[in-house]
């Protein structure tokens, strides 16, 4: 078939078709289309969407794929690759992304002739040979580890979920969770070939124009790039210069064309309150017992008038546990509140289905949750009891009530006080003025039938919260050239707030993970830690604050994970994206529903999930013996099976000390070890052991790492190297496959530079493009660094890549080479590479030796090393001299920013580096 808009409906029927819809059951709505049919004319998405809450906002992400694909089919302009949904609420980003993963998932398996079709088209934008997915989705939000794999295609089309902190650090150059020397890619990437949609845009002011002035800056450059510059989208109905602006929104056409989104919009939500003598409700006495004993009536009421399931909005943890005791009495009682690690959320989905969508789940009678569920989250509760908030979050609240507009009657019960809240009362979150605000507003509302139906909100919209800042902070191109040195050891850094946040009193997030038998030694920890680092599923999500003040209650060690880099945590010293590792004995939990999160009063232990998924992901595969929740022989009681295990380590300790465990003969004893615990173990326990049985004896052993740690061994250990594909640092040296040669790794980087480039539109810059990855690891060559590749020297030809099986070995290696710590290759390989590239016009020669001194993220602005530390090779002292000691280097740096841009530089840089990063996971 030959695509076209006219078959957006039939694509759009298919990927929101789920159990017991048919595929031709679900439409878009008339604002859907239209929006689809202007990125088509027109080629940019529009200034603003207009759309109200319920009138399906997530489809952008529907309109966006489909709208890649009509690009690829040559029946559209050249559109945006990329495009960010960013919200500031993690609970919209976790449900954006499994529509997002919901949409890959069909086209990768498609069941109608348009997914198949669509599909087709969008494999075909992608030039990596293992490009399984035609779609690439990745979640970027704090409190987790930060995702890699999205770096590596810049071809692809692609969703990225995130919050605002998270996407518009990573547009600044200062991508927090990221390595320094990742940070230039990244920005490169969201800055080019990319739009942005700005979700609840008005608690996003200072991010939106932060983002619309990067894409002005990034346009300025003496030779602009053919690729589309940054895209912004706010979604809001009340956006900032409404006159100046493109804007697609649903109009009573939309209504009258479409029954469906009429419900959604127009079917009444009536308001009525339930006055308390005290609110804010205190924190302990008689007071706070009225209170809740009121709100439980309350809700047990509206749940035997309408039914299951009632929602239950309130403003803190310790009202929501408080509320669920009492209510667990009354019926089916779950919790959704605080910051949960995406393995808990997965839990709850799967042990309640259908409870966080739409469908609903009729077993659970209350649902009580704090903020975390007021935005974007497709619920359709029968009704509801909120406590006040501000007027835009109470609109948000009543929009998880009679979503779809099915039911006949509903109600929203508004907590309110008998008089005026006081300017110091502790409304957290929320600030007094707006909660006195809210409820002025809401009398108006109960007073119309219509209640806080979408539509009637047209007309009289909640009051808007105040303003944290009265001016917003402009992006200078001096900015841009300080951020883009993301080499340098800055004296201070940057205080992001200022272009990121509208309140700078806000406080960001950090992930604690949690580990079960930690050993007490701290350089052991550190040493199991950089074995397995933090997965993303099992980081919980705590405020900095917050985490600093708890941490100072644990006894134990506390470690933190920063840029890939383990140590000690250090009191103090937390930033956005740090991950911290507590022992599993670390009591700061509250624990809900058997998830824990970390708050103020906190007193409970929390579990260890590592090898908790059940089907993990490539990468994602752990088998630990010794330490952990189910084989660790001191919280074993039974004597046999402590027997059997301190069996297993005495055959991995004998084996390490004479073959090695990475070996297939080793491997095949050690399973055979593991054979004879498995008898005496329970299920699921027993399986898991067998699937590590299976590891040993059926996968290659380059995929499998088999560590032995502690003194005297007290941990085995097998983890998945094939995570290592999207370790830029690990890839610079370690293949999936074998040794790879020097000069066909650099073969195969400019072949693909070129493919890339060509298809991406950028045909007058494939030629340098193809040369920086020719000459791109020139300084392998040296002697020492061939060393750390091949110690027994077995090569007769330079290396790229070892065949060394583990990080482990290469790590070792490295340091008997002789190599100066911090040494880098490609800084050599400009020198290598610039007698080559004489004959190139002087700005085609900069952007070239840039992007070979780049390619790995360093030489931005600076290296390490002077010329008589880099290298005692005569050949290259004056040149070296030249560049690193007199500043040449740092000169050319600043020449290609001002004739590519600064943006544009890193999306070139970023290009480069994919194509050595698919070269490389590809084992060339």
């Amino acid at each position: 078939m030959t695509l076209s808009v006219s078959d957006f409906d039939d694509f759009f029927s298919a990927v929101n078709s789920g159990d017991g819809i048919p595929h031709d059951g679900i439409r878009p709505f008339g604002w859907q289309r239209r929006l689809l049919e202007g990125l088509v004319e027109g080629g940019r998405w529009p200034d603003v969407i207009g759309a109200p809450t319920g009138a399906g906002k997530t489809s952008v992400i529907d309109i966006h794929v489909f709208s890649v694909a009509l690009m690829a089919a040559g029946a559209a302009p050249r559109l945006p690759r990329r495009l960010s949904m960013v919200v500031d609420r993690r609970v919209l980003v976790d449900d954006q992304y499994q529509h997002a993963c919901g949409v890959r998932d069909k086209l990768g398996n498609p069941s109608s002739e348009i997914l198949a079709e669509v599909a087709h088209l969008l494999r075909s934008l992608r030039i990596t040979a293992d490009a399984v997915s035609p779609l690439m989705v990745t979640r970027l939000r704090g409190g987790m580890p930060a995702p890699r794999a999205w770096r590596d295609d810049a071809t692809a089309c692609q969703i990225i979920c995130a919050t605002p902190d998270m996407w518009g650090s990573r547009l600044l150059f200062s991508g927090y969770g990221s390595s320094s020397s990742s940070r230039p890619r990244e920005a490169g990437l969201l800055a080019f070939d990319s739009a942005v949609v700005v979700d609840e845009a008005h608690l996003s002011r200072q991010l939106i124009r932060t983002a619309r002035r990067v894409a002005e800056l990034a346009a300025i450059s003496d030779r602009p790039l053919p690729v589309p510059v940054l895209q912004v989208v706010e979604a809001t109905a009340t956006p900032d210069e409404p006159g100046a602006m493109v804007m697609v929104d649903v109009d009573e056409a939309d209504l009258t064309e479409s029954p469906t989104l009429e419900e959604r919009l127009r079917t009444p939500k009536p308001v009525e309150f339930l006055k308390l003598p005290t609110w804010p409700i205190p924190a302990k006495g008689t007071p706070r017992t009225t209170a809740l004993a009121s709100m439980v009536e309350c809700a047990t009421r509206l749940r035997d008038t309408y039914g299951p399931t009632i929602g239950c909005f309130v403003n803190n943890v310790a009202t929501a546990t408080d509320l669920a005791a009492l209510l667990g009495k009354r019926g089916v009682t779950r919790l959704v509140c605080g910051r949960l690690r995406p393995y808990d959320l997965d839990r709850l989905r799967d042990t309640n289905p259908g409870l966080l969508s739409a469908d609903g789940n009729p077993a659970v009678d209350f649902l009580i949750s704090t903020q975390s569920l007021e935005v974007g989250v497709d619920l359709d509760w029968a009704a509801a009891l909120i406590e006040p908030a501000s007027g835009s979050a109470i609109a948000q609240r009543a929009g998880r009530v009679n979503r779809r507009g099915k039911r006949a009657d509903t109600r929203i019960v508004v907590v309110v006080p008998e008089k005026d809240v006081g300017d110091k009362a502790n409304t957290a979150p929320y600030q007094p003025e707006d909660v006195n605000a809210a409820l002025t507003w809401l009398h108006g509302r109960q007073a119309d039938p219509r209640g806080l139906a979408p539509w009637a909100l047209r007309e009289d919209p909640p009051p808007s919260q105040r303003r944290h800042r009265t001016l917003l902070q402009r992006a200078e191109l001096g900015d841009a050239w300080m951020w883009a040195r993301t080499s340098d050891q800055l004296f201070a850094t940057a205080d992001l707030d200022l272009w990121l946040s509208d309140n700078l009193a806000e406080d960001l997030d950090v992930g604690v993970v949690v580990r079960q038998g930690l050993p007490t030694d701290p350089v052991a920890a550190i040493e199991l830690l950089r074995a397995l680092p933090p997965f993303d599923y099992e980081a919980i999500p705590v405020r900095i604050n917050t985490c600093r003040k708890r941490i100072d209650d644990i006894s134990t060690p506390v470690f933190l994970v920063r840029d890939d880099e383990v140590s000690i945590y250090s009191t103090g010293d937390l930033r956005p994206g740090d991950i911290v590792v507590v022992d599993a004995s670390s009591s700061i939990f509250t624990v809900i529903d058997g998830m824990p999160v970390v708050d103020q009063t906190g007193s409970c232990a929390a579990a260890d999930v590592l090898e908790g998924p059940a089907d993990p992901e490539t990468g994602q595969f752990v088998f630990r013996l010794g330490h952990g929740p189910f084989l660790d022989p001191a919280t074993c009681n039974d004597d046999e099976t402590r027997t059997a295990i301190a069996h297993v380590l005495t055959v991995a300790t004998t084996l390490m000390s004479t073959d090695g465990l990475d070996s297939r003969r080793a491997r095949t004893d050690l399973a055979d070890a593991l054979d004879k615990l498995t008898p005496v173990l329970a299920e699921p326990v027993a399986d898991k052991v067998r699937a590590a049985i299976q590891v040993l004896r059926k996968t290659r052993l380059k995929d499998f790492e088999v560590h032995l740690l502690g003194e005297p061994p007290a941990t085995l250990l097998i983890t998945d190297n094939r995570r290592m594909v999207h370790d830029e640092t690990a890839r610079q040296q370690w293949t999936p496959r074998q040794r790879v040669p020097l000069q066909a790794h650099a073969a195969a980087v400019a072949e693909r530079a070129r493919i890339t480039s060509d298809q991406l539109g950028l045909e007058s810059l494939s030629t340098l493009l193809e040369l920086a990855g020719l000459h791109h690891d020139d300084g392998k060559a040296d002697p020492r660094f061939q060393f750390s590749l091949d110690p027994q020297r077995t090569s007769e030809q330079p290396l790229a890549k070892s065949d060394m099986s583990t990080l482990r070995q290469i790590t070792q290696a490295r340091a008997q080479s002789g190599l100066p710590a911090g040494w880098r290759h490609e800084q050599l390989s400009v020198l290598a590479c610039w007698s080559a590239l004489a004959h190139l016009p002087t700005g085609d020669r900069d952007l070239v030796a840039r992007l070979v001194g780049t390619s790995h993220g360093q030489g931005r602005h600076g290296f390490p090393h002077t010329a008589t530390e880099l290298t005692g090779d005569d050949t290259y002292r004056e040149l070296a001299r030249l560049l690193y000691d007199e500043g040449e280097w740092d000169h050319l740096i600043e020449r290609t920013h001002s004739t590519f841009g600064v943006w544009g530089c890193a999306y070139l840089e970023a290009l480069l580096r994919a194509a050595d990063g698919q070269v490389s996971s590809e084992g060339s």
